[in-house]
């Protein structure tokens, strides 16, 4: 049961429900709302909101014509109306006004390439209600009226996009036909939407031009669909053009028949309103209503397990556009902003609203929300409907600029003042009437800001899919709520007969009540109870009558405002076990990003720290993080603070169960005023703190600096952040790193990159080394910001041009090396791939003398030299004297840095280098999957550029890159093995998937590589490696962070396993796991990278298409290794308990489970591919491997590569290593 703002929409449950049919509770009485009015459950606009509605009316044009009409109004609650009539009401009452806007744009044709794009202008354009229902129309007809798949009425159509008046027309077509909506996640896997469409069967599969390419691989999967119609395209457009281009050919190669025995087709949107202009006209809706009949599906997001689909017949949609979402009056003008995917309930509730008061409904210019100021600026609604997290930014901006104003003295109110005013009157357009949240509570810190700044209440509205507006401002929604109760809770110390309030579990009787999932009567059957309750599976308590409190869920899980989720009881289990910590007692909730900890220290703790509190706190504190480090846990599971209990939890004192287990509401009742201010007094201090470091800017040392933010971003104690501490060690992990660079920009105005802050050879003296090296030299190197533009969010292969690399001493033609190399340079040696590569270039380098140099990261070349030898000290002695043979007399290791310039060697050792080099191997990279591009540009981009200088200086150097095929996997375009990734996949979008920064940062290395190639001769050999798989050999040596690993031990370690991983769909062909082993990956790579003398070529190093194991085949390897697993019928009761067991993992074996992946596998299907990962086969189709396969098997490696990857053999070694690094 999630918050949401609201309720209803298209497709979404009213505010009311049906017409009751005799006396109760919903009855209208007396002066109570009649059917259809949107009643006491819809609260009415406030004084401060009246007054603005009235300044509106009087000042602004704009304002006074979106005015609702009276007429329309009354119209609309007519009782008897069908779902039909009532959109033909408000279409014919409003016709002439505008209904829907979007972001204008304009033809930009570039002038070197002639590449047509769209830019967009500082305007919306907007179509009137009479458009909107022609266009809708015209759909409708062209729908009915198609000769070959005509759409009647009941049938399905899927919609893929975000949101748009595109969308919004094909929504309204579905009801101008009868036809049923779909509205799929835009987000979804392929994989996901295979199995929706399989589930729902639509005839028709509407999709933005975005989306086009894994819409088609959905169709091609999914025989019902007989029909494509793509969106938001605009055909001027060379890469909209290209896409459709792309599907046709796509469907025409594949050329699978549907259901009506002929291949589907490709139409775009503004074919059919063309087409269907001409042909008879849809039926006039018809007058009575058919509440019965299913008008949309909307699913679930599936984070709890398998998304399911939510069915909302007539009768219930019909009642959001009666009734409305905005509040509850009949004056006020909407003009509203949706930047929410209309596949969520509050985007189709704030759409459906606006349109029934006559309002505007301007849409978001781009899904990632990079434009949302600028739009709302733009825009100027009169009611904005925001969530948490836009909350949360618009509070930054407000942060930021009043840090930035208040660096000198003066009146600091006024100042805020000041600023809020600007916000209110310039950022959000200085017309609100009413602003409101959803989706996540909104702590009551926030929303004080936000009434603050806008003048006006925050209002908070919390619902669900299934049941649609609860409550709104803690308000129990009559209608369309009908009764709720409060269910005791014993086993968390929950009681109705609680004091002062009521406390339970919160389950509730509505008229919105989904009447079920489609085609899923199992989850139906238990939709509700007995009495016909619904179970929302959260605590609330009853502060009033009619008045609820949100505490927390029913299961002992908290989720963190940041979405993390943390298992409290098992944390307070574990770090009960610290040597200082009698009891503890840790708290959080949804509204904090952090938790607090109440502590019973033990009498050893006391006599340590004597009289001195603040000692005894510092003593508690680092002993609960002591123990945190030795379990794994990530940052977010250890407290940040605590407060000291001398007296222990007992039953005596209430706060202990009669069999000794902790009260969790008496906790709360006794220490949570405490806990509280402790958050107000750390949240003031670390504002207070970064506040000041940001004023200060570079007029302060930077060394303390640093220390300093460190300590206020991670919310360590006085002396914890010392100039010798790593962030990592502090509690950091990449993406606190990453605010770490952020605030360090906002300070010193330099850019510092994430491997910079996470490297293993970097303390904090060491980022501060590398700060003051930067402000007194100034800009040195290429950055994101000047390669392609501070807020690019695409990014050309054009912008990666070499002389923004590389200065005019590489210029000109060395002398080329040639013959057999003898000096190779490896990067990369201790990464898990590299390490192997360097045993292969020791082999190959020994019989001649030759010598193999690498750059390791460390303080010194002792440092970097243990460092490489510790990489292979995996508890296989065989592998650890191999090295030590080999390395004895023809490895030498660097201290350096390829990300920093001049590989952070110094000239000498760089110009040796330059000079005696033959070969760079290049395996060097960040490689971190949740990171931005803009973050890996250093470390992966501009260290690429660094040492493809370095193979153009004093002679010209054979080069061997270590891609990855992620660069290919989802490029349509990218089809041949040795295509110019520069016109192949010409523009990257920097979506913020999962990985796509990554893969992005080693497309951009091809591009630098193709260009070097092309104008200096460089030879260049790239290898895309696939997954890499457990070493054949060597115990110990598997690379435990990836994704086959993980799967692998968890199945072992839970002993549970699904009847089967594929979808039920048993004509789609199997989901196969790719990839090879390390040793054979790095045989490939040394061996295919030492032959590029003059040309350039790329290899995609992947064993033959279809060759790979399925999931199922993977268990059945590991119960032949030996390892006892259950097998379970039902998928998703496997994956309940699977997940639960997971967590109950000892921490140092969970560390390495599929918990954090965990979500990929709510569903049956392909669960590696959802991830992102690459396997054999793509949503765009088989990648072609056939050239590598050819060069391997020329250089005699070609049944090593043929050979399945995850064999039999190599199974039962993962197992043997698991075993032997203790982890089964």
């Amino acid at each position: 049961m999630a918050p949401l703002s609201g309720g209803p929409g298209l497709g979404s449950p009213g505010p009311s429900g049906p017409e009751p049919s005799g006396p109760g509770p919903s009855s209208p009485g007396p002066g109570s709302a009649g059917p259809g009015d949107p009643g006491p459950g819809a609260p009415g606009l406030d004084a401060r909101s009246r007054r603005r509605v009235a300044e509106l009316y009087a000042t602004d044009q704009q304002v006074r014509d979106a005015r609702p009409l009276a007429a329309v109004t009354e119209a609309l609650r007519a009782p008897g109306l069908s779902l039909g009539r009532i959109l033909a009401i408000i279409m014919a009452g409003y016709a002439d006004r505008p209904a829907l806007g979007e972001r204008a744009r304009e033809l930009v044709v570039d002038s070197e390439t002639g590449v047509r794009t769209l830019r967009l202008l500082p305007r919306f354009d907007t179509i009137s209600y009479r458009e909107l229902w022609s266009r809708a129309g015209a759909i409708a007809a062209e729908w009915l009226h198609h000769p070959g798949a005509p759409l009647g009425v009941g049938d399905l159509v899927g919609v893929l996009g975000f949101t748009g008046a595109d969308y919004t027309t094909i929504e309204l077509a579905c009801v101008r036909g009868g036809a049923v909506s779909v509205p799929l996640q835009s987000g979804a896997a392929a994989s996901q939407l295979v199995s929706i469409l399989a589930e729902t069967q639509p005839r028709i599969l509407a999709v933005t031009v975005d989306l086009l390419a894994t819409a088609v691989e959905g169709a091609l999967a999914s025989p019902s669909v007989r029909r494509l119609v793509v969106f938001d395209d605009h055909a001027e457009a060379d890469a909209h053009r290209q896409a459709c281009d792309a599907a046709r050919r796509r469907l025409a190669d594949a050329a699978r028949p549907t259901e009506s025995g002929h291949p589907a087709v490709l139409d775009s949107l503004a074919t059919l309103v063309a087409r269907g202009a001409r042909l008879p006209a849809p039926p006039v809706p018809e007058a009575a209503p058919d509440d019965a009949r299913l008008a949309t599906v909307i699913y679930t997001s599936g984070s709890t397990g398998t998304p399911k689909g939510a069915m909302y017949p007539n009768g219930l949609v019909k009642l959001a556009w009666r009734a409305g979402f905005w509040p509850r009056s009949d004056d006020l003008p909407v003009i509203s902003y949706n930047c929410l995917p209309m596949s969520h309930v509050s985007a189709r509730a704030t759409l459906a609203g606006t349109l029934a008061a006559g309002g505007t409904s301007h849409f978001a210019a781009a899904s990632d929300l990079s434009t949302l100021f600028e739009d709302i600026a733009l825009v100027r609604p009169t009611a904005l409907r925001l969530v948490p997290r836009l909350c949360d930014l618009l509070f930054q901006r407000h942060r930021g600029e009043l840090d930035r104003r208040s660096a000198g003295a003066g009146d600091q109110a006024a100042v805020d003042a000041e600023v809020k005013k600007e916000l209110r009157e310039d950022l959000l357009g200085g017309r609100l009437a009413w602003i409101g949240s959803g989706s996540a509570p909104l702590s009551a810190e926030m929303a004080a800001f936000i009434e603050s700044c806008t003048q006006l209440p925050a209002h908070d509205g919390y619902g669900s899919t299934e049941t649609g507006r609860v409550l709104v401002d803690g308000r129990v929604s009559r209608p369309p709520v009908r009764d709720y109760r409060l269910d005791d809770v014993p086993e968390l110390g929950y009681s109705r007969a609680d004091s002062p309030y009521p406390r339970g579990e919160l389950l509730v009787r509505t008229a919105a009540l989904i009447p079920g999932y489609y085609r899923r009567p199992e989850l139906t059957a238990r939709l509700v109870d007995a009495d016909g309750y619904y179970r929302t599976g959260d605590i609330m308590a009853e502060i009033g009558p009619d008045e609820l409190a949100f505490v927390e869920r029913r299961a002992h899980v908290l989720k963190l405002a940041q979405g993390e989720f943390v298992a409290v009881a098992r944390l307070e289990a574990l770090f009960a076990t610290s040597p200082l910590v009698h009891q503890v007692f840790v708290h959080g909730d949804s509204e904090r990003a952090y938790l607090l900890a109440v502590a019973v220290p033990t009498a050893a703790a006391l006599d340590r720290a004597g009289e001195d509190g603040p000692a005894l706190r510092s003593l508690i504190l680092e002993s609960l993080r002591r123990t945190a480090r030795d379990a794994g846990l990530s940052p977010h599971e250890i407290p940040r603070d605590v407060l000291i209990e001398t007296e222990p939890f007992s039953v005596e004192n209430g706060l202990l169960s009669g069999v000794r287990k902790p009260l969790r509401p008496s906790l709360e009742r006794r220490y949570g005023e405490g806990l509280e201010r402790l958050y107000a007094e750390l949240t003031e201090r670390e504002a207070d703190e970064l506040g000041a470091l940001r004023r200060a800017g570079r007029d302060q040392p930077v060394l303390d600096a640093v220390t300093r933010a460190a300590q206020a971003l991670l919310g360590r104690v006085n002396g914890e952040a010392h100039p010798e501490a790593h962030f990592l060690d502090l509690g950091g992990d990449s993406l606190s790193a990453l605010s770490f660079a952020t605030l360090l920009a906002e300070i010193f105005a330099v850019d510092v990159p994430v491997g910079v802050i996470t490297s293993p050879a970097h303390d904090l003296r060491k980022v501060a080394s590398h700060l003051e090296t930067a402000l007194r030299s100034g800009p040195s190197g290429p950055t994101f910001a000047t390669v392609h533009g501070a807020d690019a969010t695409r990014v050309r292969a054009t912008d990666l041009a070499l002389d923004r690399f590389l200065d005019d001493r590489t210029l000109g033609a060395p002398a080329r090396s040639s013959g057999p190399a003898r000096v190779v340079l490896l990067t990369g040696a201790t990464g898990y791939l590299g390490r192997f590569l360097c045993l292969e270039w020791l082999e190959r380098l020994a019989p001649t003398g030759g010598l193999l140099i690498c750059v390791v990261r460390a303080a010194d070349p002792g440092a970097a030299r243990a460092r490489l030898a510790g990489a292979f000290d995996s508890g296989d002695p065989d592998l650890v004297a191999r090295f030590q043979r080999l390395a004895a007399r023809h490895l030498e290791v660097v201290a350096g840095d390829v990300s920093e310039p001049g590989l952070g060697l110094d000239e000498a050792t760089w110009r040796r280098l330059a000079e005696t080099v033959d070969l760079i191997v290049h395996s060097a990279a960040l490689v971190n999957h949740l990171l931005p591009y803009e973050q890996l540009f250093g470390p992966n981009v501009v260290a690429t550029a660094g040492l493809i200088r370095l193979a153009l200086t004093a002679r010209t150097k054979r080069f061997t890159y270590v891609s990855t095929i992620g660069v290919v996997a989802a490029q349509s375009a990218a089809r041949a093995e040795d295509a110019d990734i520069r016109l192949a996949s010409p523009v990257r979008a920097l979506d913020g998937r999962y990985a796509s920064g990554y893969t992005a940062s080693k497309w951009a290395g091809e591009v630098l590589l193709r260009a070097a190639h092309e104008r200096y001769g460089l030879p260049v050999a790239v290898l895309r490696p696939d997954l890499i798989l457990a070493h054949s050999r060597y115990a110990g040596q598997l690379n435990l962070s990836d994704v086959v690993t993980r799967l692998l031990f968890s199945l072992a370690a839970t002993g549970l396993a699904p009847r089967t991983f594929e979808a039920a769909d048993a004509g789609r062909a199997r989901a196969r796991v790719g990839g090879l082993p390390v040793d054979v990956t790095a045989a490939a790579v040394a061996t295919l990278g030492a032959w590029p003398d003059q040309g350039y070529q790329t290899f995609n190093v992947l064993q033959p298409s279809g060759d790979g194991p399925s999931l199922d085949t993977l268990v059945d390897g590991l119960v032949e290794a030996g390892c006892r697993l259950t097998r379970i019928e039902d998928y998703a009761q496997w994956l309940a308990r699977f997940a639960t067991a997971v967590r109950a993992l000892p921490e140092r074996r969970r560390r390495y489970s599929l918990l954090p992946l965990l979500t990929a596998f709510g569903q049956p299907g392909d669960p590696v591919g959802r991830l992102g990962f690459p396997t054999d086969h793509f949503a765009t189709g088989p990648v072609p491997a056939d050239r590598f396969l050819a060069a391997a098997s020329r250089a005699g490696l070609g049944a090593a590569v043929a050979t399945p990857g995850i064999s039999a053999a190599l199974l039962r070694k993962y197992v043997s290593d698991l075993r032997g690094l203790d982890l089964l």
